[in-house]
């Protein structure tokens, strides 16, 4: 006879596996960031913007401070809640490190 895995094992499972990927996913990201704004920095606009401040739009650091508070309350919340809930506020912190380097590297 095979025993059937119990469901609390596979949720307490999946939920170890959400916690993991949400952890590495915020120790990454400001390394990300900082090799992200360094590409930006080495592009011709962004060397001369760095060098000369000419043409520059300024950073919104307003919308940035709001991205990253967004994203240190999904990985709390990836971390903290059950699986299903874990899910979803794993690929929105994922969602928003994406949207934080990305404006990292549309304004030099």
């Amino acid at each position: 006879m095979t025993p059937t895995p119990q469901p609390a094992t596979a949720t307490a499972t999946a939920a170890s596996r959400i916690r993991w990927r949400s952890g590495l996913a915020a120790l990454l990201f400001p390394p990300v960031l900082l090799l992200a704004k360094i590409l930006m920095l080495a592009t011709d606009k962004g060397g001369r913007c760095f060098v000369n401040d000419t043409d520059c739009a300024p950073f919104p650091v307003t919308a940035f401070g709001a991205l990253l508070a967004a994203v240190v309350v999904s990985f709390v919340v990836a971390t903290a809640a059950p699986v299903r809930v874990g899910r979803v506020a794993l690929a929105v912190q994922l969602s928003l490190e994406l949207l934080a380097v990305t404006l990292v590297l549309t304004f030099p």
